[in-house]
């Protein structure tokens, strides 16, 4: 049983492993056979490399952030409370075809 725990995080442990295996393995090749890993960097500075990428930082932080707070308003909302049976009924029909409503005994009876 502890042998099965442990194996537990394996197939993330191999996924993550045929990735790193597949990009040390095609280097010095970003695309193998046509485009080298030093033709392929970017011409763009440090500076608007941070930029974009605490751009991205706070678009999902503020997505997170809303999500999560319409989730707790919802959790502290809470279910609404299920309608009550009236005094005519126990919310159970008397017979399976009361459950649709009195408009198909009257198309029966014209």
């Amino acid at each position: 049983m502890h042998f099965a725990l442990w194996m537990g995080p394996s197939g993330l442990i191999a996924i993550l492993a045929g990735w790193v295996t597949t990009e040390v393995g095609r280097q010095p090749w970003v695309v193998y056979g046509l485009l080298r890993t030093r033709d392929a960097v970017s011409a763009h500075s440090t500076l608007q490399m941070s930029i974009s990428l605490l751009a991205f930082f706070v678009v999902y932080s503020l997505v997170f952030g809303v999500g999560y707070i319409y989730m707790i308003r919802l959790i502290q909302k809470g279910p609404q409370p299920a309608e009550t049976p009236t005094a005519e009924t126990d919310g159970r029909p008397a017979r399976p075809i009361s459950a649709v409503g009195e408009s198909l005994e009257q198309e029966k009876r014209e």
